[in-house]
């Protein structure tokens, strides 16, 4: 994978930290993802960043919850919150 979008070896980890950690005391970084169900906003796809940021994503779904369901929300806020830590986060870029 090329540019910023970069996977971190060990993404397992990285969630197990995030959650043991007090994030409602000390803040965490923010990532927020939005699917536009009715097709008139521009999607990921269409930012410049967009392809690689979208496959970034999926690695981390593959390596954290493997066979879940797309509505699965605790599946989407794990992915979310490694996706924020490793590449949203100064502190935490790898």
């Amino acid at each position: 994978m090329s540019g910023r979008y970069v996977p971190h070896p060990d993404p397992e980890g990285v969630l197990a930290d995030c959650e043991q950690r007090a994030l409602e005391r000390e803040g965490i970084p923010m990532f927020l993802a939005l699917e536009d169900l009715t097709g008139r906003f521009p999607g990921a796809r269409d930012r410049s960043d967009g392809p690689e940021l979208d496959r970034i994503t999926g690695h981390y779904a593959e390596r954290l919850r493997p066979g879940a369901d797309d509505g699965d929300l605790a599946a989407l806020a794990s992915v979310l919150t490694v996706v924020a830590r490793l590449h949203f986060d100064e502190e935490g870029r790898a």
